[in-house]
């Protein structure tokens, strides 16, 4: 009887043992198996995304830069989804200093939402159009210049202005030790798998600007929206921050204007917009003129402020960049364009909903002389002080949780 009872003990102390290995195997954090139930911890260093709420087992860590998605043939950083998670996420980690882009559909289109993790990790669940539902995941690294940037052609002004970041209408221009490019579609001939590719593959860029005044006959010239909302469809797959087309001033908002128009087929057709741009140029009132160049840019920027603030109000969900704009160029007083950067920069710095903007320098006030050096109104541009550009995480309608 008495070996009985120690074989027993022996047994009931090995069972003990058995469970414990297991209970810590569980727990460990370098259990990283994508499915199975349960895994243990995530190492909170990668975006998490997770097939019950609050980031719980079962979790698969995704790759950066890597898209995730059925799509295939275009580059090799399309990728499969870990087995049973597609269209199985609900909530999601992403880790600070990184964005996030979920869409429905395999090319990015359909509901989709993009995520910015600027000043902590993000944990939440997804809203409730997007549970179950992502066939399409990219998650990058997400940059945080100086609002005030440059568009320019030349390398030569743009390495002059030292600005964090900027654009030249173009898709293939190169970044510069701390000058971040952003590349822009222009026309709807760019918008090629070819190009998505290129931008995919590249790895410093975070945002993707689009058409290029579609409604100006003398630009991107794109009369017919439903042939802007198909094109602009195929960028959707860089899984980027994209920007709206962007309109002369006339056509930014109003009734049958050109980018209410895109703007009211874009939510039709759950098309993602993430920022808006625009342009302005004073157009209408190059002769109301103050008594002084100093007056005559203290009215110029009132009605700067109001052409935003109506802006806002027409798409208030959407950060704005005023990419191109100026006192209106047919004001050659370089006093007069001088004090309006100083005025508007100082009003745009402190308003939290316009992300960038950059000055466009016309002929009569030029930017940079022959030799490339900055005149004194490029001069006076590079000296002006900056916010940054994001000024905290961006998190649409997803749930927070601890």
């Amino acid at each position: 009887m008495r070996t009985l009872h120690l074989v027993l003990l022996l047994l009931t102390i090995a069972f003990a043992s058995c469970k414990k290995e297991a209970a810590q195997t569980v727990n460990n954090p370098n259990n990283n198996n994508p499915v199975g139930n349960p895994q243990g911890n995530y190492s909170g260093t990668k975006l998490t995304v997770s097939g019950g709420e609050k980031v719980v087992s079962p979790w698969v860590e995704l790759s950066p830069d890597t898209i995730y998605t059925s799509v295939s043939g275009i580059s090799t950083l399309f990728k499969a989804f870990p087995a049973g998670f597609e269209d199985k996420a609900v909530s999601f980690f992403l880790p600070k200093g990184y964005m996030v882009v979920f869409a429905a559909n395999s090319d990015g289109t359909g509901e989709s939402i993009s995520i910015v993790a600027k000043d902590n990790d993000i944990k939440a669940n997804l809203p409730a159009r997007l549970r179950n539902n992502i066939s399409f995941v990219r998650y990058v690294k997400i940059s945080n210049p100086d609002k005030k940037g440059t568009a320019s052609v030349s390398e030569a002004a743009v390495q002059a202005f030292a600005a964090q970041w900027y654009y030249g209408w173009s898709l293939n221009k190169s970044s510069f030790p701390d000058q971040q490019f952003i590349p822009m579609t222009w026309g709807k001939g760019s918008c090629t798998d070819a190009n998505v590719k290129y931008l995919v593959e590249r790895n410093d860029v975070d945002h993707l600007l689009s058409f290029n005044e579609p409604d100006n006959s003398t630009q991107s010239n794109i009369p017919v929206i439903d042939t802007a909302i198909q094109r602009y469809k195929v960028m959707l797959k860089t899984g980027l921050r994209l920007g709206s087309p962007v309109t002369e001033q006339g056509n930014t908002f109003g009734a049958g204007k050109w980018l209410t128009n895109f703007m009211d087929q874009a939510q039709l057709q759950k098309v993602r917009v993430d920022v808006l741009p625009v342009h302005w140029y004073d157009w209408g009132s190059q002769t109301n003129n103050g008594a002084t160049d100093s007056l005559t840019a203290e009215k110029v920027f009132t009605r700067f402020v109001s052409f935003i603030e109506k802006v806002r109000q027409a798409y208030p969900t959407l950060p704005i960049w005023v990419t191109e704009y100026n006192a209106n160029p047919n004001r050659s007083s370089d006093v007069v364009h001088r004090y309006f950067m100083k005025l508007s920069t100082e009003w745009m710095n402190s308003t939290s909903y316009i992300e960038r903007y950059s000055y466009f320098f016309p002929p009569a006030v030029p930017a940079v002389q022959p030799d490339n050096s900055l005149t004194v109104a490029g001069a006076y541009w590079k000296s002006l002080p900056s916010s940054k550009s994001l000024s905290g995480n961006i998190v649409a309608d997803v749930v927070l949780v601890q």
